[in-house]
């Protein structure tokens, strides 16, 4: 009767132990995929500038975009939890062993695009054959490459962000390229007032 007694106190004591990780656990995942702790590190504060003065600033319903709704693949599971650690590890990582003022950022560019997941993009941009404004249809150019995207004539070979470059984040290099002049004369009028 003794040791009955004994192995229901350990196994409540293991379980109320595993309820307690699990919940520290989903503490710490929730308060590391907010854009407030993206931003703790000084070398993310180029990136916020950026997201401010693009097109990508606010989301469909007015509210401001944050790192997390980019970045994080939608939902839990096993896939936000894949890239969650790859990017945590990498992140802390480069904050701690690297020189991030010497970051190659077009080469982290298309590293970075891997990690703009389409059903984040799509969760605002249902409508491809509509603009993003949607208050038009997408150009000629752009309703084949989405159709293409779309397995409708041929397949794409990139993802949303493969394409649609420069939308949240604008590097210094690619402020000369003519589809980036709106985001570039925001950038630097606001360069302008510091």
């Amino acid at each position: 009767m003794a040791e009955t007694r004994r192995q229901y106190r350990a196994a409540a004591l293991g379980f109320g132990l595993f309820v307690v990780l699990c919940g520290i656990a989903g503490y710490a995942l929730h308060a590391t995929s907010s854009t407030e702790f993206c931003m703790s590190c000084h070398e993310m504060t180029p990136y916020r500038k950026e997201l401010r003065f693009s097109s990508h600033a606010k989301d469909k319903d007015g509210k401001e975009i944050g790192c997390p709704q980019c970045h994080l693949p939608l939902g839990a599971g096993p896939r936000f939890l894949a890239v969650k650690m790859y990017s945590g590890i990498k992140d802390f990582a480069v904050h701690h062993w690297s020189k991030p003022a010497g970051l190659n950022r077009a080469q982290a560019q298309a590293a970075a695009r891997r990690f703009v997941d389409d059903a984040n993009c799509l969760a605002c941009h249902q409508d491809l054959s509509r603009n993003a404004k949607n208050d038009a249809p997408v150009s000629a150019y752009g309703r084949l490459a989405h159709d293409a995207y779309l397995g409708k004539n041929g397949a794409a070979k990139r993802n949303c962000a493969g394409c649609h470059i420069n939308l949240a984040h604008l590097p210094p290099f690619d402020r000369r390229l003519a589809v980036n002049a709106t985001f570039t004369a925001r950038l630097l009028q606001e360069e302008g007032k510091e």
